[in-house]
Parts: structure tokens; C-alpha cells; sequence
């Protein structure tokens, strides 16, 4: 494994220790983030690791560029969640921003990568164990989709998870 991706990981579980993510250690879900951004290559599977870090710790956007560079940390910023505790509110600003992302830009289309995957590793895991979050991303879906999907970029991983939200669908 790459040195920078071995970190990450290291970086990640530290941050996010204590942390659960249903009844599993939070960084359960961080690799099953990384294992779907592969194909996209080791930054991918770096910003995976890191994805929730800013939103769920203290760790601030400078840290990460130090430790990783601004590629990953400017995919990092892009994809966290403000600290609003009305959901509702706090994804549609997300979506906002989000859907301004010009995926021509190398950290932007990375986050919009690493988004989708997260949000597929979350369906996967709700639709098997939590009927409460898996209708909750079946209500966000098309304002998620609107937001993050652009047509060529990991056209698989949004051919699984619009088939999960909606197993009719013909893609």
C-alpha cells in the first residue's frame, strides 16, 4: 500500500476513535468508502479516508494540506457538512455547493467522486440494517443526484446506487 494512503488510514482511525458508525467502529465505514473510491486512484482512496475528518473532529483544513497537500484537503473541505443541526438545512447547503464543483478541477472532481461513493457505502450498509436512514437517503436521492452527479464520472458507482434507491430503475 502507498505510504500517503497508509497515513491517512493511521490519521483517519485516530481521529475518528470512539467514534461508531451504527454498532461498528466508525473506521468500518471509512474503508468500505475507500474499497468503492479504488478505481479512481490513491487520492481518491485518501480523501475517503479522510472525508468525515473535518466534520467530525477537530482537525481543520490546514492540518490536512500540511499532511497531505491541497488537493486533498480542498477535496476534503468541498465535501463536509456545515455544523447546522437541522439536516435538511445542512444538506442543501452542502448540495449547493457541491453542484457549483467544476469537475474539470482535479480536487473538485475527486470529491465529487469520493461523495458519490460514500453515499453508496451508506445505502448499502442502511438498506441491511437500518430501514430509518435507508428511506431517509431514498427521500435526499434526487436532490443528492442533482447536486453531485456528472454524467462520465463514476458512472458505475451511481448505476449501483440509483438501483439500491430505487431497484426499478432502468439505467
Amino acid at each position: 500500500m502507498n505510504n500517503r494512503y497508509l497515513k491517512a488510514r493511521t490519521l483517519a482511525r485516530s481521529k475518528h476513535s470512539g467514534q461508531y458508525y451504527g454498532e461498528l467502529p466508525y473506521y468500518v465505514h471509512l474503508e468500505a468508502v475507500s474499497r468503492l473510491a479504488t478505481p479512481f486512484g490513491t487520492d481518491a482512496m485518501i480523501i475517503a479516508q479522510l472525508h468525515d475528518v473535518m466534520e467530525d473532529t477537530e482537525t481543520t483544513v490546514d492540518e490536512l494540506a500540511s499532511d497531505f497537500g491541497f488537493l486533498v484537503a480542498d477535496a476534503v473541505n468541498y465535501m463536509t457538512d456545515g455544523k447546522l443541526e437541522d439536516r435538511a438545512k445542512r444538506k442543501a447547503m452542502i448540495n449547493q455547493r457541491l453542484a457549483s464543483l467544476d469537475a474539470d478541477e482535479e480536487s473538485a472532481r475527486l470529491a465529487l467522486i469520493v461523495k458519490a461513493c460514500d453515499r453508496l457505502a451508506n445505502v448499502r450498509a442502511s438498506k441491511s440494517s437500518s430501514e430509518r436512514h435507508y428511506d431517509m437517503y431514498k427521500l435526499e436521492h434526487a436532490s443528492f443526484k442533482e447536486a453531485v452527479y456528472r454524467k462520465g464520472l463514476c458512472e458505475a458507482i451511481w448505476w449501483e446506487l440509483d438501483n439500491l434507491i430505487d431497484p426499478m430503475t432502468e439505467q
